[in-house]
């Protein structure tokens, strides 16, 4: 057996070595960015990764992807400052993709050290899954399919249904089917008359995903700048299109 970690941190790093050195007699390796990890991981096939999930080149969710499709048996514990459910789901989605089913772990970095050692151990020599107490109820909400996690991108930088509808080769109809079934999905009821009047329905979902972390900074700037790429090319078919009516 071997471990194989990958933080780009180099203090953190250079802690969950000393521990895990301390605990268990294995070869460990380091790597400091997704990218190193996956040359590594081809290279050596470790028992088990321990992944930061925001890393330079690659992140911890890309590379275990990829990990997971290459070598299924790989156990990855996924240890994190940055709960926010848009990783959670996009590492859920991913579980579903891959035979057999991956030994994984989700944890905060906030952890005693007894604690986190507890928690390697549980994976590595029991292979049980383990999630932290802490993100269990981000495990057990629905999981959003790739549209809606898209749609929420759009939601935030403020498309219209229609251009929403243009973007994702749909009908406008469509696209207002599967914004109430995210809708639900968020728990946005506004059952009483009151709520309709006073709410919008959109910059709540917004709000939402915000608080939720299944939308942050990094992921709408690079949204809005593939999607600026994209108004640019629709502008030009769109008046195309009313030039040859």
């Amino acid at each position: 057996m071997s471990i194989l970690i990958a933080e780009d941190n180099l203090a953190q790093r250079h802690y969950l070595r000393e521990i895990l050195a301390k605990q268990f007699n294995l070869p460990i390796t380091e790597a400091e960015n997704g990218e190193q990890a996956l040359e590594l991981c081809r290279k050596l096939a470790p028992t088990m990764c321990i992944f930061d999930i925001q890393m330079p080149q690659l992140s911890g969710v890309k590379a275990a992807k990829t990990i997971w499709r290459e070598l299924p048996g790989t156990k990855i514990i996924f240890w994190t400052q940055f709960p926010h459910e848009i990783y959670i789901n996009e590492i859920r989605k991913i579980v579903k993709t891959v035979e057999p089913t991956p030994t994984y772990g989700f944890i905060h970095k906030n952890n005693p050290e007894n604690r986190l050692i507890r928690f390697i151990a549980t994976v590595l020599e029991d292979g049980a899954d383990m999630i932290d107490p802490a993100f269990k109820d981000s495990f057990k909400r629905p999981l959003l399919t790739d549209f809606e996690a898209e749609a929420l991108r759009y939601l935030s930088l403020g498309l219209s249904n229609w251009a929403i509808a243009r973007k994702c080769s749909l009908s406008q109809r469509g696209v207002e089917s599967r914004l109430a079934t995210l809708y639900e999905k968020l728990n946005l009821y506004f059952d009483d008359s009151y709520e309709k009047l006073a709410f919008n329905v959109r910059t709540r979902a917004s709000c939402e995903s915000l608080k939720r972390g299944l939308i942050n900074s990094d992921e709408l700037e690079k949204a809005e700048q593939e999607l600026s790429i994209w108004l640019e090319k629709d502008k030009a078919r769109h008046q195309n299109q009313n030039k040859e009516q």
